[in-house]
């Protein structure tokens, strides 16, 4: 899905992943007003709150595998790493730390 794309920037594939969270819970709240049946509504909701869970993790896990690369080297230039988001590996740009 994005190995399609170019570099992406750390913090919009971060915000991608909040993105899918947030967005997940809002449709699982607006099911929970439209469907009537008991059952369908538990089903809905779980399998949404499983998929904002799922996009939360992967942004912890884009966020811990920026922090590690950082920590092992100190960058003078902007790099490109390759990080796992939801089972793809994509190059992510990682930024000059702020001085």
């Amino acid at each position: 899905m994005f190995q399609n794309l170019a570099a992406i920037d750390a913090e919009t594939l971060k915000t991608m992943a909040l993105g899918l969270s947030a967005g997940s819970i809002v449709i699982a709240i607006i099911l929970l007003k439209v469907i009537s049946s008991v059952v369908g509504k538990a089903v809905s909701t779980v399998i949404l709150l499983a998929i904002a869970l799922g996009g939360y993790s992967q942004r912890e896990q884009i966020t811990s595998c920026l922090d590690e690369v950082r920590s092992q080297t100190s960058m003078t230039v902007p790099t490109e790493i390759t990080c796992v988001f939801f089972g793809q590996e994509i190059s992510v740009k990682v930024p000059m730390p702020s001085m």
